[in-house]
Protein backbone atom coordinates (compact mmCIF):
# COMPACT_ATOMS: atom_id res chain seq x y z
CA UNK A 1 0.00 0.00 0.00
CA UNK A 2 3.02 2.29 0.83
CA UNK A 3 4.08 1.88 -2.33
CA UNK A 4 1.74 2.11 -4.33
CA UNK A 5 0.99 5.38 -2.75
CA UNK A 6 4.76 6.70 -3.28
CA UNK A 7 4.03 5.98 -6.96
CA UNK A 8 0.72 7.80 -7.10
CA UNK A 9 2.62 10.62 -5.11
CA UNK A 10 5.81 10.73 -7.74
CA UNK A 11 3.24 10.37 -10.82
CA UNK A 12 1.68 13.77 -9.09
CA UNK A 13 4.68 15.18 -8.67
CA UNK A 14 5.67 14.77 -12.06
CA UNK A 15 2.78 15.82 -14.28
CA UNK A 16 3.21 18.93 -12.02
CA UNK A 17 6.58 19.33 -13.24
CA UNK A 18 5.36 18.79 -16.91
CA UNK A 19 2.83 21.62 -16.42
CA UNK A 20 5.05 24.04 -15.07
CA UNK A 21 7.43 23.17 -17.43
CA UNK A 22 5.00 24.26 -20.49
CA UNK A 23 3.85 27.50 -18.32
CA UNK A 24 7.64 28.18 -18.27
CA UNK A 25 8.00 28.15 -21.75
CA UNK A 26 5.00 30.86 -22.66
CA UNK A 27 5.71 33.94 -24.01
CA UNK A 28 7.94 36.54 -21.59
CA UNK A 29 7.37 40.01 -23.23
CA UNK A 30 3.21 40.08 -23.57
CA UNK A 31 3.17 43.69 -24.60
CA UNK A 32 3.61 44.88 -28.34
CA UNK A 33 2.55 48.26 -28.38
CA UNK A 34 1.33 50.81 -26.20
CA UNK A 35 -0.03 53.91 -27.37
CA UNK A 36 -0.67 57.53 -25.32
CA UNK A 37 2.09 56.87 -22.77
CA UNK A 38 3.27 59.40 -20.31
CA UNK A 39 5.53 62.03 -20.23
CA UNK A 40 9.25 60.52 -19.77
CA UNK A 41 7.92 56.41 -20.36
CA UNK A 42 9.14 54.50 -22.42
CA UNK A 43 8.16 51.70 -24.66
CA UNK A 44 10.45 49.94 -23.84
CA UNK A 45 10.35 50.59 -19.92
CA UNK A 46 6.62 48.78 -20.58
CA UNK A 47 7.54 46.11 -22.08
CA UNK A 48 10.07 45.23 -19.48
CA UNK A 49 7.85 46.04 -16.79
CA UNK A 50 5.01 43.34 -18.35
CA UNK A 51 7.87 41.17 -18.88
CA UNK A 52 8.75 41.30 -15.14
CA UNK A 53 5.21 40.90 -13.64
CA UNK A 54 4.36 37.89 -16.44
CA UNK A 55 8.05 36.37 -14.68
CA UNK A 56 6.88 37.43 -10.91
CA UNK A 57 3.41 35.36 -11.87
CA UNK A 58 5.67 32.14 -13.04
CA UNK A 59 7.43 32.41 -10.19
CA UNK A 60 4.27 32.15 -7.85
CA UNK A 61 2.76 29.47 -10.31
CA UNK A 62 5.47 27.26 -9.85
CA UNK A 63 5.91 28.14 -6.02
CA UNK A 64 2.60 26.55 -6.22
CA UNK A 65 2.89 23.76 -7.65
CA UNK A 66 6.19 22.93 -5.75
CA UNK A 67 4.11 24.02 -2.30
CA UNK A 68 1.16 21.36 -3.75
CA UNK A 69 3.56 18.71 -4.42
CA UNK A 70 5.54 18.85 -1.33
CA UNK A 71 1.76 18.38 0.34
CA UNK A 72 1.27 15.56 -1.84
CA UNK A 73 4.69 13.91 -1.31
CA UNK A 74 3.44 13.80 2.73
CA UNK A 75 0.43 12.67 2.39
CA UNK A 76 1.52 9.74 0.09
CA UNK A 77 4.27 8.99 2.87
CA UNK A 78 7.47 9.51 1.04
CA UNK A 79 8.27 12.90 2.34
CA UNK A 80 7.27 11.98 6.81
CA UNK A 81 6.46 14.54 8.92
CA UNK A 82 9.38 15.69 10.26
CA UNK A 83 11.06 19.16 10.88
CA UNK A 84 12.63 18.62 7.21
CA UNK A 85 8.88 18.97 6.20
CA UNK A 86 7.72 22.06 8.48
CA UNK A 87 11.11 23.75 7.20
CA UNK A 88 10.27 22.82 3.45
CA UNK A 89 6.82 24.41 4.16
CA UNK A 90 8.13 27.51 6.11
CA UNK A 91 10.60 28.29 3.02
CA UNK A 92 8.26 27.93 0.49
CA UNK A 93 5.79 30.55 2.04
CA UNK A 94 9.04 32.62 2.64
CA UNK A 95 9.51 32.49 -1.14
CA UNK A 96 5.85 33.52 -1.07
CA UNK A 97 5.74 36.50 0.57
CA UNK A 98 9.29 37.54 -1.44
CA UNK A 99 7.34 37.16 -4.39
CA UNK A 100 4.26 38.91 -3.42
CA UNK A 101 6.41 41.81 -2.32
CA UNK A 102 8.41 42.39 -5.24
CA UNK A 103 4.71 41.85 -7.25
CA UNK A 104 3.54 44.49 -5.42
CA UNK A 105 5.93 46.72 -5.69
CA UNK A 106 5.84 46.65 -9.08
CA UNK A 107 2.20 47.34 -8.77
CA UNK A 108 2.69 50.42 -6.68
CA UNK A 109 5.07 51.90 -9.93
CA UNK A 110 3.22 50.37 -13.24
CA UNK A 111 4.78 53.65 -15.17
CA UNK A 112 7.72 53.33 -14.65
CA UNK A 113 11.01 50.43 -14.42
CA UNK A 114 13.73 52.27 -14.40
CA UNK A 115 17.14 51.24 -12.83
CA UNK A 116 15.97 52.11 -9.12
CA UNK A 117 13.34 49.98 -9.86
CA UNK A 118 14.36 46.99 -11.31
CA UNK A 119 17.74 46.98 -8.28
CA UNK A 120 14.65 46.88 -6.02
CA UNK A 121 13.34 44.09 -7.50
CA UNK A 122 16.60 41.89 -7.62
CA UNK A 123 17.04 42.72 -4.14
CA UNK A 124 13.76 40.91 -3.73
CA UNK A 125 14.53 37.92 -6.32
CA UNK A 126 18.04 37.14 -4.39
CA UNK A 127 15.92 36.80 -1.53
CA UNK A 128 14.16 34.06 -2.96
CA UNK A 129 17.61 32.39 -4.39
CA UNK A 130 18.75 32.33 -0.92
CA UNK A 131 15.13 30.42 -0.13
CA UNK A 132 15.67 27.94 -2.89
CA UNK A 133 18.49 27.17 -2.17
CA UNK A 134 17.76 26.37 2.00
CA UNK A 135 14.71 24.64 0.21
CA UNK A 136 16.68 22.14 -2.01
CA UNK A 137 19.02 21.61 1.00
CA UNK A 138 16.39 21.17 3.68
CA UNK A 139 13.69 19.16 1.67
CA UNK A 140 15.88 16.28 0.51
CA UNK A 141 17.59 15.37 4.33
CA UNK A 142 14.07 14.31 5.12
CA UNK A 143 13.07 12.24 1.95
CA UNK A 144 14.64 8.28 2.45
CA UNK A 145 13.11 7.27 -1.46
CA UNK A 146 15.69 8.49 -4.23
CA UNK A 147 12.78 9.27 -6.62
CA UNK A 148 11.33 11.22 -4.57
CA UNK A 149 14.18 13.29 -3.96
CA UNK A 150 14.15 13.82 -7.89
CA UNK A 151 10.96 15.10 -8.07
CA UNK A 152 11.40 17.82 -5.14
CA UNK A 153 14.79 18.52 -7.47
CA UNK A 154 12.96 18.80 -10.39
CA UNK A 155 10.39 20.80 -8.88
CA UNK A 156 12.91 23.13 -6.99
CA UNK A 157 14.97 23.58 -10.25
CA UNK A 158 11.51 24.51 -11.72
CA UNK A 159 11.50 27.25 -9.40
CA UNK A 160 14.90 28.53 -9.83
CA UNK A 161 14.41 28.45 -13.73
CA UNK A 162 11.40 30.87 -13.26
CA UNK A 163 13.69 32.88 -10.60
CA UNK A 164 16.56 33.57 -12.95
CA UNK A 165 13.76 34.32 -15.35
CA UNK A 166 12.54 36.93 -13.58
CA UNK A 167 15.98 37.81 -12.39
CA UNK A 168 16.95 38.53 -15.89
CA UNK A 169 14.63 41.36 -16.41
CA UNK A 170 15.10 43.10 -13.44
CA UNK A 171 18.95 43.76 -13.94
Amino acid sequence: MKKQNLVIGVAFVISLVMGVCFILYGCAARVKNVTGLPPGVTLSEVQQWDAEVAALHKVATVTSSLRQGVIALNQAGAFPNSPAYIAALRTVAKIDQSELAASAFLRQSPQHFGAAEKSKVAGMLHEVAVQVQSLNLQSLTGIKSSDTKKSVTLLVNDLTAAMNLALSFAQ
